[in-house]
Parts: C-alpha cells; sequence; structure tokens
C-alpha cells in the first residue's frame, strides 16, 4: 500500500517531533498577570487588603483622614467591602476565566468633607470592570477597553 503524500514528506520521527512542541508550548504555564482559574485569581487575591493607586490612569486622591481606598475579596462568598474614601462598600463578583464582573455596590451613608468625589469614581470603576490582571501585589481591573482601576497589595 502506497503512503499519502503527507506522510512520505514527515516521516514519522519528525511528526513525533512536532508533537512534542505542540505539547510543550500548550503546556506552558500562563504569562505573569493572568489567572489561569477562578480559584486561582480567588487564590491570589483573598486574604489581603488591596490599596487603590490609579483610577483611569492617573493617582487615585485619598479619602477621608489621608487613607487610599481599599478592597478585601471573600473568596468563600464571592463578595468584596472595603473603604472608598469617606464610608464602607460592599459588592459582589463573578469570575468567568479572566471575565471578572461586580455586582451593584451598596455603601453606609456618612457624609464626609473628603472622599465623597473617590467614592462616586470607585464605584464607576468597579461597576465598569470587565476583566483583570494580577500579579504578586498588584491588582488591575479593566473595562472593555482600558485600565479603571489599580490596587498594589502592601508589602507585609
Amino acid at each position: 500500500m502506497k503512503r499519502p503524500a503527507f506522510a512520505r514528506r514527515f516521516p514519522a520521527q519528525h511528526s513525533l517531533g512536532i508533537f512534542a512542541v505542540l505539547a510543550a508550548v500548550t503546556a506552558c504555564p500562563r504569562p505573569p498577570g493572568s489567572a489561569s482559574s477562578p480559584d486561582t485569581f480567588r487564590a491570589a487575591v483573598s486574604g489581603s487588603e488591596w490599596e487603590l493607586h490609579e483610577l483611569r490612569g492617573t493617582a487615585a486622591p485619598v479619602g477621608a483622614g489621608g487613607r487610599r481606598a481599599t478592597i478585601v475579596f471573600d473568596a468563600d462568598t464571592a463578595r468584596v467591602a472595603g473603604f472608598a474614601g469617606c464610608n464602607r462598600y460592599f459588592s459582589s463578583y463573578t469570575l468567568d476565566g479572566e471575565a471578572l464582573r461586580f455586582g451593584p455596590v451598596g455603601m453606609t451613608k456618612m457624609a464626609c468633607t473628603d472622599g465623597m468625589g473617590l467614592e462616586q469614581q470607585l464605584a464607576t470603576a468597579l461597576e465598569a470592570t470587565r476583566r483583570y490582571e494580577v500579579s504578586d501585589r498588584e491588582l488591575t481591573l479593566f473595562d472593555d477597553a482600558t485600565a479603571v482601576a489599580k490596587f498594589i497589595r502592601p508589602a507585609r
């Protein structure tokens, strides 16, 4: 029986080599800044308070008392909470691969002379979030096109 033309051009040892290269490439770890599953994301972000450093590419203002806005992820309940600039806030979140969505943001109702504008900007950024990138100490949230918020995990 005559072998097909492609089989004559690629002997078995070459086919095994090509297969080995393809297997190695697909098994490579994902680049830094990405998480491969919801469990990986939750492990990377849970258990720490992250401080807001940027909003839409500019330095984030500080809130009342000179405090930075924060976010804390609760992996068990898929909820977040933190300091928004004057008030405490809370929301839910959902993950689908690298897609991240926050539910409606709720807040306590104190009035402050500082931090109220920051609260609105942070709530808008969270509700606009569609995806994320996370590394050891940096969490960046993106809308459809650009970074909307960057949080830093303080050194331990």
